[in-house]
């Protein structure tokens, strides 16, 4: 199955990507379930498996990085996902079998959280030798939608079905495999070997210097600080007696649709905006609605907390769709796994110093009453200064638009000769 159509070729990523997408919602779904139910594991032991399985590909990020780029990118696109599905079925057997054994499990648990990260860093530093420069935002749509509606598309079993959903992730895991497997684009050889902190080093430079990926760097580790603290000072929402019953229960299915949503309007937006632009306006229009947050004591309190969860969510995923088809079209492509590598370790970093404010939130309103006066001021002025601190960390975004604008101009509209490529 060797694809030399360049829309066969679009078709086949966004198929594989999707199907990755698939596989990696359906095993994360169903590590907590499996080992409650079926090892009857403690909260302790399933949370260490998986802190271990998203710290240790922080820790491991520049080395996977320079991996990245030190391979075919579709090569490594079909090793990780034929190492994921093996590393799933085994555990769908094992279940299957009554054989599963704690070590087994939080072995499988670990190795994937690794293996995953190296194969999405690979399929970042692929797009952009598949597809168009114009197609980049629309691929990156569809896989974020496709992840992020994934409860949708993989409900949660219970009983004996819990093996099938591994069994499921394993086969969407293998079959992306096989659709990278498809796709023939040429891909320049990977650059000579030195020692690897200086490959890293030199993708970490890169990321620091170039003004476009700087400022994306800076707003990408502010936000995501700032990100868990909003989201605590924001739950559970503040209610006042009324006739507010369905917008309660339409409250969690709205909010988690937000992504698929920005998803949606970063692809329909792009081609007049750009990729750049879109960003930064994202961030402008969508994240001062955070401030409705502080209104959920009123009257209508669940509308003004539905709207001011829904469109910042929508917005931060149109901003992160748009600046990672803009880092792809501007990075080199000898630097895509490192620069993609450098960034998660950033990113990771600001996660970790976010679960420190978020403690430091929790440190000032302890012992006061909640939803009383004192704590609906605190609270209030939580989301106000993590509003802010985001709007800010958009400035350098939009200092140097300009510059990326004229380095990245709008895309194209998706129409194709016979003869390109």
């Amino acid at each position: 199955m060797i694809s030399s159509s360049p829309r066969r070729r679009f078709l086949l990523f966004l198929t594989g990507g999707a199907g990755r997408q698939i596989g990696m919602y359906a095993s994360g779904a169903v590590v907590t379930l499996s080992g409650l139910a079926v090892l009857e594991m403690g909260y302790a032991q399933i949370g260490l498996a998986q802190m271990a399985a998203s710290m240790l590909p922080l820790v491991l990020a520049l080395p996977l990085g320079v991996l990245v780029d030190r391979v075919r990118r579709r090569s490594a696109l079909v090793t990780t996902g034929l190492l994921s599905a093996g590393l799933l079925a085994s555990v769908a057997a094992a279940i299957w079998l009554d054989s599963i054994t704690v070590p087994h499990f939080m072995l499988v648990v670990v190795v994937l959280g690794i293996v995953q990260t190296a194969g999405g860093g690979a399929q970042d530093a692929y797009l952009p030798a598949v597809v168009k420069r114009d197609r980049l935002v629309p691929v990156n749509a569809v896989l974020s939608g496709v992840a992020s509606i994934g409860f949708l598309i993989v409900p949660l079993p219970s009983g004996s079905a819990i093996s099938i959903l591994w069994l499921v992730a394993a086969v969407a895991c293998a079959a992306s495999a096989l659709l990278f497997r498809g796709i023939d684009t040429p891909e320049d050889p990977p650059g000579p070997r030195t020692r690897w902190w200086r490959e890293a080093a030199e993708g970490v430079r890169f990321t620091l210097t170039h003004p476009a990926l700087r400022a994306m760097t800076v707003y990408l580790v502010v936000s995501t600080a700032l990100e868990e603290v909003i989201e605590e000072a924001a739950w559970p929402p503040r209610r006042e007696p009324g006739d507010h019953s369905v917008l309660i229960e339409l409250s969690p299915t709205v909010i988690y649709s937000a992504p698929a949503v920005g998803a949606l309007a970063a692809a329909l937006l792009y081609r007049r905006i750009g990729a750049f632009r879109l960003g930064w306006l994202a961030v402008v229009v969508t994240q001062p609605f955070t401030l409705l947050l502080t209104l959920t004591g009123t009257a209508w309190g669940p509308a003004w907390y539905l709207m001011g969860r829904f469109v910042p969510w929508a917005g931060w995923a149109i901003t992160a769709i748009a600046l990672l088809s803009h880092r792809q079209a501007i990075t080199p492509g000898r630097l895509l796994g490192r620069v993609g590598g450098t960034l998660a370790l950033f990113i990771g970093l600001a996660g970790v110093t976010g679960s420190g404010l978020e403690a430091l939130r929790a440190g000032l309103l302890s012992g006061v009453e909640p939803f009383g006066g004192t704590w609906s001021l605190v609270e209030s002025l939580i989301l106000v200064l993590g509003t802010a601190g985001t709007l800010a960390a958009a400035v350098p975004l939009l200092k140097i638009r300009h510059l990326a604008e004229r380095a990245h101009p709008p895309a194209v509209p998706l129409t194709s000769s016979p003869h390109e490529d």
